[in-house]
């Protein structure tokens, strides 16, 4: 079950949003309904900077799972999570940076039970 965090720099997020990057993401990963958790923030410019230059207006996905995919499969689920991102924020898929967090197993629990 993969846990998504998108941080949107300078923007708002509606609430259909929202769904529509849990749904585009649960597809990316071929996943049955509700096993994908997207949590979506909006960060203000001022909390956001790049060195020596005025900064674009990024969107960070971080995702955490039990086991993170590799290899083909995991080009294959970034480069459909950047476009599909890019578009529903309407933003370039240049700004939009994906980050897969180490595997959660052994590390993560749901309800108080540790997944294993």
């Amino acid at each position: 079950m993969p846990i998504v965090d998108v941080d949107i720099v300078e923007g708002t997020i509606a609430s259909k949003s929202t769904q529509a990057l849990a749904d585009a993401i649960g597809k990316a990963f071929g996943a049955d309904p509700g096993r994908v958790w997207v949590r979506a923030r909006s960060l203000p410019a001022a909390a956001y900077a790049e060195n020596d230059q005025q900064a674009p207006q990024p969107v960070f996905v971080t995702i955490t799972a039990s086991k993170p995919p590799e290899g083909q499969e995991l080009r294959r689920i970034i480069a459909t999570i950047v476009a599909d991102v890019a578009h529903i924020t309407g933003r370039n898929a240049e700004h939009v940076h994906v980050e897969f967090a180490p595997a959660a197993r052994g590390r993560i629990a749901f309800g108080g039970r540790l997944v294993e």
